[in-house]
């Protein structure tokens, strides 16, 4: 299994709008972050999580020709402001898309994103097929078996995901006691860190909640994505502890 982001960076992404550095190193490729997205390859299958602004930009950057599944984490912008390319995207395929979400998640694609959902909609809405996740529990795509489990972000609950030895996390602020039970015997584990080493009420996490909740996780490795603007790469993985990676736009991890 292949784990590859497209996008380590927060919801504005680094630069932010009007070449916005918040004081990191523009010389720094590492510090340039499209918005937050992962692929998952395994036997042949190509499954990414979530599709934000940046959802065509990553598939050329990536050079992928081809995808089996798209993955919803929630319903922020960051995380679905690409969705109307994929009715274009699956004619230019040749097959539908098929695209997993919560209720809640894809309550809120219906809300901002009528048309694709319409009875005499878009022609090309034909080639999306929603699929409805659990809130908790097992579940089957592509061919390949997954579990899923919930985290609180503001209102929102973002399904995170878990395959094999590998789980993925991203926008949270607080980790319910169920949510552990999926998170022992890990090879890798890759969670939100938009804050870096602060801690703000803003809904997301930080290094130090991180490390806080990891008495109760067992993992070989982990990856901290979803990372602010205001992050300096080289100033960051200072203050790292062993074990953990930063992650940056290109970086993959095989499993």
């Amino acid at each position: 299994m292949k784990i590859t982001v497209l996008g380590s960076g927060s919801a504005y992404g680094a630069p932010m709008a009007f070449n916005t550095w918040c004081g990191t190193n523009p010389a720094e490729p590492k510090n340039h972050r499209l918005r937050p997205s992962i692929l998952i390859e395994k036997n042949g299958k190509k499954i990414i999580v979530d599709a934000g602004p940046d959802f065509r930009e990553q598939t050329c950057r990536a050079g992928l020709k081809d995808v089996d599944a798209i993955f919803l984490t929630h319903g922020h912008y960051d995380h679905i402001g690409g969705i109307p390319e994929l009715p274009r995207a699956a004619t230019m395929l040749g097959h539908p898309i098929e695209i997993y979400g919560s209720e809640e998640t894809l309550a809120e694609v219906r809300s901002c994103y009528a048309y694709l959902f319409r009875e005499h909609g878009e022609p090309e809405k034909e080639g999306l097929r929603w699929i409805t996740l659990p809130d908790e529990g097992k579940f089957e795509a592509c061919g390949l078996e997954f579990e899923t489990f919930q985290v609180r972000h503001h209102r929102l609950h973002p399904s995170a995901f878990k395959i094999d030895n590998f789980a993925y996390i991203t926008d949270w602020a607080a980790l319910p006691d169920e949510a552990y039970k999926y998170l022992q015997n890990l090879d890798l584990l890759m969670v939100e860190c938009n804050n870096g080493m602060v801690h703000e009420e803003n809904g997301h996490s930080d290094l130090p909640l991180i490390l806080e909740r990891m008495p109760k996780i067992t993992a070989k490795h982990v990856a901290l994505c979803h990372i602010t603007c205001e992050v300096d790469y080289n100033d960051f993985v200072k203050h790292m502890p062993e074990g953990f990676t930063l992650c940056y736009d290109g970086i993959s991890f095989e499993l």
